[in-house]
């Protein structure tokens, strides 16, 4: 009787779980190894375009202050033109002069009016972006002395043309009948 305890096959039950196991963890490894790299490749086209982004908004910015500086420039030869022993409305001919200079900047704009000078102008990026400056120009008589203050310098979107949406009906549908 003791012979009929023996099994019958040599082939062992682990066998199977462990080919399940190893097979489940290859599984496992593949799927986190791509869903890393999808994750490392989206992180590194985010870095990519952050990087022009930045880069634009600089360029645009170094353009604004160049553009800052030929405005304080007419500013300056503006002044030169005023003699200290003027007797006439020397805020008068001084603003007179400021605009003959800043018409011959480019993509400047100014008024004056009631006493109050402001230049306006705008540096366009190329990643859809600009940035808006707004100056008001101050001339104090007493001093011959000119001076300006920025009364906003702000980094907006350039307005793109809005086209008219054309709808398609692709796929009119089944009649029921």
């Amino acid at each position: 009787m003791e012979n009929q305890s023996k099994r019958l096959s040599n082939v062992s039950v682990g066998m199977g779980g462990t080919l399940i196991i190893t097979i489940f963890v290859v599984l496992s490894l593949t799927i986190f190894a791509t869903l890393s790299f999808t994750t490392a490749h989206s992180d590194l086209k985010l870095a990519v375009k952050t990087e022009k982004v930045e880069s634009d908004y600089y360029k645009t910015s170094s353009k604004a202050e160049e553009m800052l500086s030929e405005v304080y420039s007419a500013m300056m030869v503006s002044k030169e033109y005023i003699s200290a022993d003027n007797t006439a409305n020397e805020d008068e001919l001084y603003f007179d002069t400021l605009s003959k200079k800043l018409s011959e900047i480019e993509d400047v704009d100014f008024v004056y009016e009631e006493g109050k000078f402001t230049v306006y102008y705008e540096s366009l990026g190329e990643m859809n972006q600009k940035i808006c400056v707004d100056l008001e120009v101050f001339y104090d008589q007493n001093n011959n002395e000119t001076y300006y203050e920025i009364t906003s310098w702000n980094l907006a979107n350039i307005e793109l043309p809005i086209y008219e949406e054309e709808n398609y009906d692709l796929w009119e549908g089944i009649e029921i009948k």
